[in-house]
């Protein structure tokens, strides 16, 4: 699935990307290559419209910074459907050229819960190379 989706994409023990309950991907977008945005908050900006193009139902809200092992603080948003749909938590930062993107993704409310633990230390194990 990383290939697929050019992304870092992980699923539980026995389950593959497709069949998860919930699942955690990365991604790294290379900044020259997306000229028109200017900053991490343009970035999130155009995220959360894409988000919000498939289905504006969505009910979008910031939640708690996460941070990486080296101490950077991740700006967080909550993605939940208000009937159907993915229940997502979405983390954004910055990595030299790169705008990281951090994102676990459930079938379920109760997924999503049970995967939180996971997700956070995915993030808190973070870091950059020098």
């Amino acid at each position: 699935m990383s290939l697929k989706y050019s992304a870092n994409a992980l699923a539980p023990e026995g389950h593959s990307f497709a069949d998860a309950e919930a699942v955690m991907y990365a991604t790294a977008s290379y900044k020259p290559r997306m000229p028109e945005t200017k900053s991490l908050d343009m970035f999130i900006a155009d995220d959360k419209e894409q988000f919000l193009g498939s289905d504006p139902s969505l009910t979008v809200t910031p939640c708690e910074a996460l941070t990486t092992a080296d101490g950077q603080k991740l700006r967080s948003f909550t993605f939940f459907p208000k009937s159907g749909g993915n229940w997502e938590q979405v983390s954004y930062g910055e990595e030299g050229d790169f705008y990281l993107v951090f994102t676990l993704s459930s079938r379920s409310k109760e997924g999503f819960e049970k995967t939180q633990s996971a997700y956070r230390g995915l993030v808190a194990h973070y870091k950059a190379k020098p």
